[in-house]
């Protein structure tokens, strides 16, 4: 069984290319909306925070799986104080990474660290 350092990697049966790594936000953390060419999973290890996921905002917590289908813009708005995880993405035909519908998103914003909301209609798993 291979074992993988955090970055980029390419599939030696399939040739398909994959990503997969460690994130970590917190006080002074930038992030950028983005969506990917294929799908992108992410597991919440700690912390929590709010995420747009298709127009919709959602908070996840440690314990959380994410699935952002390919195409989906996302983006995480804020943390409560501070979020991590791992993620993996798969990129049909060797495309993998962060792509912007407006360029100017590329430069990301910054996420402010904001108190926990309590449990709304779109929280997602967790304990308060």
């Amino acid at each position: 069984m291979p074992v993988f350092e955090p970055g980029t990697w390419l599939d030696g049966k399939s040739g398909t290319q994959f990503a997969a790594g460690r994130f970590a936000l917190a006080e002074g953390a930038r992030f950028d909306r983005h969506q990917h060419a294929g799908d992108e999973l992410w597991l919440i290890r700690t912390g929590a925070a709010t995420i747009l996921l298709d127009g919709a905002e959602v908070v996840v917590r440690a314990g959380d799986i994410v699935m952002v289908p390919a195409g989906t813009p996302h983006d995480i708005l804020a943390v409560h104080p501070e979020v991590s995880g791992f993620f993996v993405e798969s990129g049909p035909d060797g495309v993998a990474g962060h792509q912007h519908a407006d360029p100017a998103d590329a430069d990301g914003h910054d996420v402010p660290v904001l108190p926990l909301p309590g449990r709304g209609g779109h929280d997602v798993g967790g304990e308060d």
